[in-house]
């Protein structure tokens, strides 16, 4: 099925499940046939476990390699009363994996006993020169690091041979040769058995603390889920892998937590300020509005804000620093959009055509570091094909990446790694630094590099989950779907094709008057609509009568009613 909005756009409805798993699911739930379809196509014979999961589906933090030996060192520093250094880096992941290991051993240590240091844009990801300096010279006999450090080798060697201890948690891939550690917990080193290979940063930090609590004889720390929930979104990790739950578990029990009036303070007054609902808190909220709240601090103002806000226990401290992390937020926002602007400007300008190259790539002098993941982020969006946008600096180049699915930027960095002194990252974004000499031979590369993937790009078609009637969308569908959720990567919201719709009663609004609202209607059944950032094709809505739209459930809080939320309008 072809849009009749984005021309380059294809849909096709997915297989049907088996018909008896169907049958069964119907007569187990007493659920309606699309919300059945739906189960049986995405769980199969194992379909009980995408309902509702929850801590029963966490897995023991002690089939982490290293677990065993990460506890009892840090048991030992316990006993002894010792000072700890933690290190988390500057993104949402890193800041709450760090909040997470500092409020789990707050209680097991006396006052005074814990440092935490955040890194910044300036001195990069992972430990830094300056960092293992203040941690010989200050005597801190362990550091612990959140989020980094498995690539860190020359930084933990020194620390090694200072005499100073290093507890590494991280979850990016494992160099060669590992770094000379205490204790390493990584679920992707080589030989972890681990059943979640997609942990978040935060998620590892966490299991390290849920392993010393139990050492200990207290209960597991899910009070701290909430950060885990946060960290784990923010960072993009699937949710559900191959039938692999764990981090859908923890992000659910996360915002249970925050629906319970719990969890950390500072992140209830930065969603209050959101206007945010801690009973309704969604993956959505989190990605589009706290997230980059919190981000904000790396990119125009200073982390530690970041992480003070979400480890303080005092709720003047927490309105202080949400206002901060605001401010913040709008510095950051007139510098995104300035680069946006100077990268279109660039694609207009260069010989880069993102849609016949299948891949989009700029760069400027002495872009903004703090900026360039949310610029690559913005030309995905516009181009959909993968984006690499680059900071130039003198001697040394920065980059971020980001990507679509169906194409491996790591995958495509590891093809290009000769050319880089660093690079790393996830299937769907990465970053590399490079010399800029070099910068010119890279573009070559990449263009290759894309055009021998393009096939896979240009088959990526969208899959629809089901065929419904608008009739069957009701409050009761809504709240099995909700059973489904947190939805995000590995675990997409669902969508739904109802064919024969027309439009009515369409108007614009929005601040900018960027969405469109109105009813859809198919053979007398009537829903509310809103089609998101699309108010631009009113008239193509109001023209087609009879169209197939493409949709997701979704729940209007001022009428108190479900609504379908347009995502494309195809042909048949």
């Amino acid at each position: 099925m072809r849009s009749l909005i984005r021309r380059d756009r294809e849909w096709m409805l997915s297989p049907s499940p088996d018909e008896s798993i169907t049958q069964e699911i119907k007569s187990a739930l007493s659920c309606n046939t699309p919300f059945a379809v739906l189960l049986a196509r995405r769980g199969g014979n194992d379909w009980q476990r995408l309902v509702d999961p929850d801590a029963h589906d966490f897995h023991s933090p002690w089939l982490l390699t290293g677990m065993e030996a990460a506890v009892s060192r840090i048991m030992e520093g316990i006993k002894r009363e010792e000072r700890i250094f933690i290190h988390g880096d500057f993104d949402v992941d890193g800041l709450t994996g760090a909040a997470v290991l500092y409020l789990g051993l707050l209680p097991l240590l006396p006052r005074g006993k814990i440092k935490v240091e955040v890194g910044d844009r300036t001195r990069g990801h992972g430990l830094s020169k300056g960092f293992v300096r203040r941690a010989i010279e200050e005597d801190f006999p362990l550091v612990i690091t959140a989020d980094c450090g498995i690539s860190n080798a020359a930084e933990t060697a020194s620390l090694h041979t200072a005499g100073v201890d290093t507890v590494i948690t991280d979850h990016h891939l494992s160099p060669p040769v590992l770094p000379k550690a205490a204790a390493i917990i990584n679920p992707q080193q080589p030989g972890d058995t681990y059943p979640n290979k997609d942990l978040a940063g935060v998620g590892v930090a966490y299991k390290l603390i849920s392993g010393l609590y139990e050492r200990l004889g207290r209960p597991t720390p899910l009070q701290l889920l909430d950060l885990v929930a946060l960290g784990t979104i923010a960072d993009l990790v699937p949710l559900s892998n191959q039938g692999e739950v764990e981090n859908r578990a923890m992000v659910r029990e996360g915002f249970s937590v925050l629906a319970n009036g719990e969890g950390a303070p500072g992140l209830r007054v930065l969603m209050k300020k959101m206007s945010v609902n801690p009973a309704r808190i969604d993956t959505f909220d989190v990605s589009y509005f706290i997230a980059p709240k919190l981000n904000a601090a790396n990119r125009a103002g200073d982390p530690k804000v970041a992480f003070l806000l979400l480890t303080t226990g005092k709720l003047p401290r927490a309105e202080y620093l949400t206002e901060v992390l605001l401010d913040y937020n709008k510095d950051r926002e007139i510098a995104q959009n300035d680069l946006l602007a100077q990268a279109e400007r660039a694609i207009a300008d260069g010989e880069i055509d993102p849609v016949q190259d299948g891949i989009t790539i700029v760069a400027g002098k002495h872009w903004n570091r703090g900026i360039i993941g949310l610029t690559a982020s913005n030309l995905v969006d516009r181009y959909q094909v993968p984006a690499i946008v680059i900071s130039k600096g003198g001697k040394l180049s920065r980059a971020s990446c980001r990507s679509v699915e169906g194409f491996d930027i790591v995958a495509c960095l590891k093809d290009n790694s000769d050319l880089f002194t660093r690079y790393g990252g996830h299937p769907m974004a990465a970053g590399f630094s490079i010399p800029t000499s070099a910068l010119p031979l890279l573009y070559q590369r990449i263009r290759r590099y894309a055009a021998a993937h393009r096939t896979e790009l240009a088959e990526r078609v969208e899959r629809i989950d089901t065929n419904v009637n608008l009739s069957e969308i009701d409050q009761r569908l809504y709240t099995n779907l909700c059973s489904l959720s947190p939805y995000g990567p590995g675990n997409q919201s669902p969508r739904f094709l109802s064919r024969g719709c027309s439009f009515t009663a369409l108007s614009l609004v929005g601040s900018r008057r960027q969405h469109l609202k109105g009813k859809v209607s198919q053979d007398g059944t009537s829903l509310p609509f809103i089609a998101f950032n699309m108010g631009r094709y009113i008239n193509t809505f109001e023209r087609e009568k009879g169209a197939c739209l493409v949709f997701r459930t979704g729940f209007d809080t001022w009428q108190g009613t479900v609504q379908a939320e347009g995502i494309d309008l195809v042909t048949d």
